[in-house]
């Protein structure tokens, strides 16, 4: 029936843990995490610097965002996923049309 609305669980909100080289710019990362489809908002705080890394908080705000697809955007850039610190995920109605 047209009209009904079909229910499914997505995630929101993002937040993780990550280390990537010194060499690979903050802008370009948040760049292209930002490309990443369903993707809203990315804001990537420095929370550690070494001679050779960076420990960077990236928190990430859209709708129904693929955890895969992130980190296949990280992994291009040098770029690996330490930990999950929060996830948020929400109920994503949509019509369904029948």
């Amino acid at each position: 029936m047209e009209g009904e609305e079909g229910t499914e669980a997505g995630i929101v909100r993002l937040v993780l843990d990550v280390l990537k080289p010194r060499e690979i710019s903050l802008e370009d990362l948040a760049l292209a995490v930002g490309e990443v489809e369903c993707v809203d908002a990315v804001d990537i705080t420095v929370t550690e610097v070494d001679s050779r890394t960076e420990t960077l908080k990236i928190s990430i705000n859209g709708e129904d965002i693929s955890l895969d697809d992130i980190e296949n955007v990280l992994n291009e850039y040098s770029t690996i996923i330490r930990s999950i610190d929060a996830i948020s995920v929400r109920r994503i109605r949509e019509k369904v049309e029948k």
